[in-house]
């Protein structure tokens, strides 16, 4: 059989039945995890869509495979290739990880046909369209199509999109676009797609509007059945065993694979009507676990339009129940129900003018490279939908016209017409069938893998329209965002591994990073040694200098000095001897007197200067540098940090930390050990080191990261480096990686917290500390089924075993968008740098399995 479509241009198809029809790429809205106010609202614009289309229409969820060299296309985006070998390799790395996982992306597509929007159409359009085929039958020229009709017709197409809801952002197909869903329908199961070609009218202008032909389509051959698989008559067996369609390409007889597709129909709905919140059977068929294609064919008409049709199903009504008077009968309940039905309709319609009915046939559709496999999978897709109230059946016989009924431009046919659910919108839209749980960047580093909301796939294996997710630091400059990042979750589910994956990404993207590595055995700084020519600097027995007026010369550096003595010999700015600190660290003043670091400031202040209180304010000084650990910032002996690495690890395990009751409470404050006294001030000197650094080179991405944040937050100093990090960073070029257990304590104040844009929710067995991230991300943290997902289905942990392989790196995380979903975090790709940033040492195996530790 042939295709429907005899020409395109821009986004309209000219059929063989003379209608044409104009096409639209659609985008899902976000649903997922979102509140039940945003999920109401999705509701609500799909209401506003149904009722935005004229008539006739077809919408359509494709769920195709994600061609890995497109993803990798996106990672390599914006980078200096010459510059990053090592970000090549993880790349070229990367291709071989997709490959093995087979990831995919569900497509939104909406197909109107226009309709006749002058009398002579009528006739005119049938008569094109018959001579067309005419001409192909004899071999002519096509005759080719006038600006004018073009024009008019692209007018009435632009009305139509006008109409529909902006959050959908449709955007005009392109034929290239066009012939990409042909293909994917003759491939379906075959995992065979490319990524959907881009393009727009505006990309392309007059390009698109010269006339394709229909030849671009390949002729499907189908075989209802799979007839020519049989040897001879004898091995046809039951017929009702071989409900299944066998598609071949025609253009490729010979090589291509046939494609065994199951196409099944929604027969009946659940008695109680179509719930809301929860009853989402499209938007949540990616659940089933399947690779589902599924199709509405829609016939909406106004509630004027319905008047005249209830008030003759009425009448029916009243002469049925005159037969039946006087008769105690099953029957009269049949009809009380049905009157009952329809009045509560006729009340629906009546309550509200904006109202229409949608005549729906929904159509799904399974696949794969053989019988068996299309078979089980129908199987599955029935036992997922009955589960939910829905009854659905593969009509034998029918097979070959529900597969037509899925391609745009076809009429609806008989089978479509008997299948046809009669509803509202209201109702209908309870579906929410352009459902979205995409979360990332269109650009960036490999962050993990979307498992969506949809069951929890088995080891090496995902199902439904598992996509990747992708965090791109690097461009949130240009999109006036944010790259800034924070991760929550107990301990060992996955946070260390997470920082340091992405912040080897920044180093191998040709940026730099300053890591505050706080853990005893030293993690962070193996790890950049083992990715880097890192520079390690132990506050406990210095090798290099963070004096910041050796560092950064007398301008910069002074600021930062100040900035550190200050909390360190509590004085306050103002008092004398903070107007006095504030004299001697003036730059000019140490020029004039040659002073070039903090340990000459000291000998200087007790030998040479004529300040009143000099004395007094070196002594003070002379507490701390004269101790082990003072040694790193006031000993002259020890040279001083180069910033021009690629990775700075500055190891604070030794510091000792104020709590903040002894911060907040005078009593306990003035009773602090030196020891606090000097971990405070310290912090907040590595996160004014770590700013300037970072924001000194526009022209290179930097990072800072911040495991165990709650140690950096207890200085009030170091708080507002960071504040200034997160608010500022993206001009700079510049973000900041946090990662904690309790984002409602260890990330700062609230306005700070909020100004994080990308989170993310790791495992979390305490209910009060999942429930403070859960408010952290947005969502409800008293809804049980969240608690429950977090707690104990996210990375669970084994009695004896830990965390299986398969289940590594599970996490929940909100996007710079706002979007929240499910994600798992994967390891570099390149097996060495997957092995380093693993937490507990090398294990072996798959960067799949090895998502965290």
């Amino acid at each position: 059989m042939r295709s429907a479509t005899r020409t395109m241009s821009a986004n309209l198809r000219w059929t063989r039945s003379g209608t044409v029809w104009a096409d639209w790429v659609l985008t899902g809205l976000p649903y997922g995890l979102r509140p039940l106010k945003d999920k109401e609202t999705a509701r609500s614009l799909h209401q506003a869509l149904i009722r935005s289309l004229p008539g006739e229409s077809l919408l359509l969820g494709i769920c195709s495979g994600l061609d890995p060299a497109a993803v990798v296309e996106r990672m390599l985006e914006g980078v200096d290739l010459a510059e990053c070998p090592d970000w090549v390799a993880e790349c070229e790395a990367t291709l071989d990880t997709l490959d093995e996982i087979g990831p995919g992306q569900r497509i939104y597509w909406l197909s109107v046909p226009l309709g006749f929007d002058k009398q002579s159409d009528r006739g005119l359009e049938p008569l094109k369209a018959s001579a067309a085929s005419l001409r192909d039958q004899l071999g002519l020229p096509r005759a080719p199509l006038s600006q004018a009709d073009l024009e008019r017709r692209l007018g009435q197409a632009s009305r139509i999109a006008e109409g529909i809801p902006g959050p959908f952002h449709p955007r005009p197909a392109t034929p290239a676009q066009m012939v990409w869903l042909h293909e994917h329908s003759l491939r379906r199961g075959l995992f065979q797609d490319l990524d959907l070609p881009t393009g727009s009218q505006t990309d392309l202008g007059a390009t698109l509007l010269t006339p394709k032909s229909s030849s671009a389509l390949s002729e499907p051959i189908l075989d209802e059945g799979g007839q020519t698989d049989l040897v001879d008559a004898k091995g046809r067996g039951n017929p009702l065993a071989r409900r299944f369609l066998k598609v071949i390409d025609g253009a490729r007889v010979a090589e291509a694979p046939a494609s065994y597709q199951s196409l099944m129909v929604i027969s009946d709905v659940p008695d109680a009507g179509m719930a809301f919140p929860g009853g989402e059977v499209i938007g949540r068929v990616d659940e089933s676990g399947l690779n589902v294609d599924w199709a509405m064919r829609l016939n909406v008409r106004s509630s004027s339009e319905v008047a005249s049709k209830n008030q003759r199903a009425l009448k029916n009504l009243n002469e049925q129940y005159g037969q039946r008077s006087g008769e105690l009968s099953h029957g009269l309940n049949v009809l009380d129900r049905a009157a009952d039905d329809l009045a509560e309709y006729v009340g629906i319609l009546s309550s509200d003018k904006l109202e229409v009915e949608a005549q729906a046939t929904l159509l799904f559709c399974v696949a794969g490279p053989d019988q068996d496999s299309a078979r089980l999978q129908a199987q599955d897709l029935a036992t997922f939908m009955s589960d939910a109230g829905y009854k659905i059946v593969q009509p034998l016989g029918l097979q070959e016209e529900l597969w037509w009924a899925m391609q745009p431009g076809v009429p609806p046919t008989r089978a479509v017409r008997e299948f046809a659910q009669i509803t509202t919108s209201k109702a209908l839209s309870t579906l929410v069938p352009l459902a979205s749980v995409e979360v990332g960047d269109s650009k960036g580093s490999m962050l993990g893998l979307n498992i969506g909301y949809g069951p929890l796939f088995a080891k090496n294996r995902t199902c439904g329209t598992t996509s990747v997710i992708l965090h791109d630091i690097d461009g949130a400059t240009s999109r006036d965002v944010s790259g800034s990042l924070a991760i929550a979750g107990e301990l060992g589910s996955g946070k260390s591994v997470t920082l340091k994956k992405l912040a080897g990404d920044i180093i191998d993207r040709g940026g730099r990073i300053i890591v505050a590595d706080r853990t005893a055995m030293g993690e962070y700084a193996v790890w950049a040694r083992s990715v880097t020519s890192a520079v390690v600097v132990d506050i406990a027995a210095p090798e290099l200098s963070l004096d910041p007026l050796r560092l950064f010369g007398p301008t910069t550096g002074a600021r930062i000095a100040q900035s550190f003595l200050t909390p360190l010999l509590n004085v306050a700015p103002t008092s004398p001897r903070g107007v006095l600190l504030s004299d001697v660290l003036d730059p000019s003043y140490l020029d004039v007197h040659d002073v070039a670091s903090l340990g000459g400031l000291v000998t200087h202040l007790l030998e040479g200067c004529d300040l009143e209180g000099a004395q007094e304010l070196a002594r003070l000084i002379r507490v701390f540098s004269r101790k082990d650990l003072g040694r790193v910032i006031f000993d002259e002996t020890v040279p001083p940090l180069s910033l021009s690495s690629a990775a700075v690890i500055i190891r604070t395990h030794t510091l000792r930390l104020p709590s903040r009751d002894e911060l907040e409470h005078q009593h306990l404050f003035e009773q602090l050990g030196l020891e606090k006294i000097f971990g405070r001030a310290m912090y907040a000197l590595i996160a004014a080191i770590a700013r300037t650094v970072s924001f000194d080179d526009l022209d290179r991405l930097a990072g800072f990261v911040v495991d165990e944040a709650h140690a950096v937050m207890i200085s009030p100093e170091a708080e507002r480096e960071i504040a200034d990090f997160i608010r500022d960073g993206r001009k700079h070029h510049a973000a900041v990686l946090l990662g904690s257990h309790d984002p409602l304590a260890d990330f700062g104040s609230p306005t700070m917290r909020q100004l994080i844009p990308t989170r993310i929710l790791m495992r979390h067995r305490d209910k009060d500390l999942a429930a403070n991230s859960l408010k952290w991300l947005g969502l409800d943290p008293t809804d049980q089924d969240l608690l429950d997902l977090v707690c104990t289905n996210m990375s669970p942990v084994s009695p004896g075993e830990g965390v299986p392989p398969h289940r590594r790196g599970e996490c929940l995380i909100r996007d710079t968008s706002g979007n929240v979903g499910r994600g798992k975090v994967l390891v570099p790709s390149v097996r060495e740098r997957g092995l380093a940033v693993m937490t507990s040492g090398p294990t072996g195996g798959s960067p799949i399995a090895e998502a965290s530790s």
